[in-house]
């Protein structure tokens, strides 16, 4: 864990049936927005896991069309800018839509580098009237290489919130893809569009 970051715990275990049973269930902590956080509209403006580790691509199952120049892209939940977000196209509530990272390794030699946290604004924050307009994700799951590997659930909050997972290692002379599928939500009081201001990471192998 990087330790310019404050101490992500994971508050929440438990096994589900049905859907949520092939893998263990982890709850989001809300954190304290200080500096090393939150500086103006940037996440984690300091020294980060993203010192050495990197996301080398982002891709979404579906995306709403731009609006007045405004891009609702995969990209814009791994900017690190709280005003923009991924927002899916679907016509419903987006179930089932998802957003992946390739961490492509394939020119590197050394092991070493992994993810163990994610570190999520959850929402459209561009503005509280927008963040309660649209919907939020209630349960995202993850998947490492298209196996199911954690479920998180996740609180209804513009705060930045995180939870710990078992260390997953980027394998040298690989690609690996994590994919967050949303399975509910929160509904927004005004739109269906479900949306992620951030998805980052926190992990291990770059200090």
């Amino acid at each position: 864990m990087n330790r310019s970051l404050p101490m992500l715990v994971t508050i929440g275990f438990m096994m589900c049936s049905n859907v949520l049973a092939e893998v263990p269930v982890y709850t989001a902590k809300v954190m304290d927005e200080d500096e090393a956080v939150l500086s103006g509209n940037e996440v984690f403006p300091g020294c980060s896991w993203y010192c050495g580790g990197f996301v080398s691509t982002k891709r979404a199952s579906s995306t709403l069309p731009s609006h007045k120049g405004i891009d609702y892209s995969a990209d814009k939940a791994h900017d690190f800018d709280i005003t923009t977000a991924w927002v899916e196209g679907k016509p419903d509530y987006g179930t089932g839509e998802y957003v992946e990272y390739g961490f492509d390794l394939t020119k590197r030699e050394s092991p070493g580098l992994g993810v163990n946290a994610l570190l999520m604004v959850n929402g459209y924050r561009k503005s509280k009237a927008v963040w309660k307009a649209n919907s939020r994700v209630k349960r995202l799951k993850m998947y490492v290489n298209e196996k199911p590997y954690a479920v998180f659930e996740l609180q209804d909050t513009l705060q930045i919130q995180s939870a710990n997972f078992p260390v997953i290692m980027l394998e040298p002379k690989k690609i690996t893809i994590l994919k967050f599928e949303i399975l509910d939500v929160y509904k927004g009081d005004k739109y269906k569009d479900t949306a992620i201001t951030e998805l980052l990471f926190d992990g291990v192998g770059v200090h």
